[in-house]
């Protein structure tokens, strides 16, 4: 005896579906590279300032006790638009500005950070 035909198969678009929208999970990175149980704070003149999305970075050059000037570098933060919503604006931080930014230390370079807050000069702080 003959099966009836259930009709075309479904299983290849499911899957073809289910690899389309994991692919950009998979572009993403984790944060577990930063060490965020510290949150170091660097006084300074913002150098350069990259205020795009995904995550925006900058360099601040700090003036140290000996007079000797070190440069930090921030290889990102927060996306642009989040701080744009909670009023950080770009001119606010561009470089030439004096701020405070809070950082957490790469695990594998502690010379590199993840900016966690800025606070201007005001005291206005956005995270």
């Amino acid at each position: 005896m003959r099966r009836a035909s259930r009709g075309p198969s479904f299983a290849p678009a499911v899957l073809a579906v289910i690899a389309m929208i994991a692919a950009p999970a998979l572009g993403h990175h984790s944060f577990a590279i930063y060490d965020f149980s510290q949150e170091i704070p660097f006084e300074g003149v913002v150098e350069t300032l990259n205020f795009k999305n995904p995550h925006i970075a900058m360099t601040l050059t700090r003036t140290l006790e000996n007079g000797d000037e070190e440069t930090i570098t921030f290889i990102e933060g927060a996306p642009a638009n989040m701080l744009v919503r909670r009023g950080l604006r770009p001119a606010m931080i561009e470089p030439g500005t004096r701020i405070t930014a809070i950082g957490s230390p790469l695990r594998e370079d502690p010379g590199v950070y993840f900016l966690r807050r800025v606070r201007l000069e005001d005291g206005r702080e956005f995270q």
